[in-house]
């Protein structure tokens, strides 16, 4: 069987890509990074949340209107979960929705349909455009 030049430059790279020190930068690097990041994802749902909230509690401290308040109200959901959807493919496409665990997953979704649909509806009742 004859020798494969493209074997040969693989072996040679895993080769020289190994580390035989016991303190690497790369490692520790990692190790840094982990340690940074290590609750981001919860961090911008809390944050998502709060903001949310503080938008909802704007929206719903006046009365609103009692004129198709059911049909406004769904309308506004289901275009939050339509730009949320939106929000969630393309972040699929760029491949940045990846998460470790179900409730992170979760956690982040939900918070995030959350504070576009108060988006929606701060949008909705308080810019007057619609009325």
């Amino acid at each position: 069987m004859p020798f494969d030049w493209f074997d040969g430059l693989d072996l040679l790279v895993d080769f020289l890509s190994l580390d035989f020190s016991k303190k690497s930068s790369k490692n520790s690097d990692k190790n840094k990074y982990s340690k940074k990041s290590k609750y981001t994802t919860e961090l911008w749902s809390g944050s998502f949340l709060v903001i949310a909230s503080i938008l909802y509690f704007i929206v719903f401290k006046d009365s609103l209107p009692e004129e198709n308040f059911i049909l406004t109200l769904s309308i506004c959901v289901i275009i939050g979960l339509a730009i949320s959807f939106v929000i969630f493919f393309s972040l699929y496409h760029l491949q940045l929705f990846y998460f470790k665990n179900i409730f992170k997953f979760l956690f982040f979704i939900v918070s995030v349909i959350l504070l576009i649909i108060s988006f929606v509806l701060i949008i909705y009742f308080k810019s007057g455009i619609f009325f």
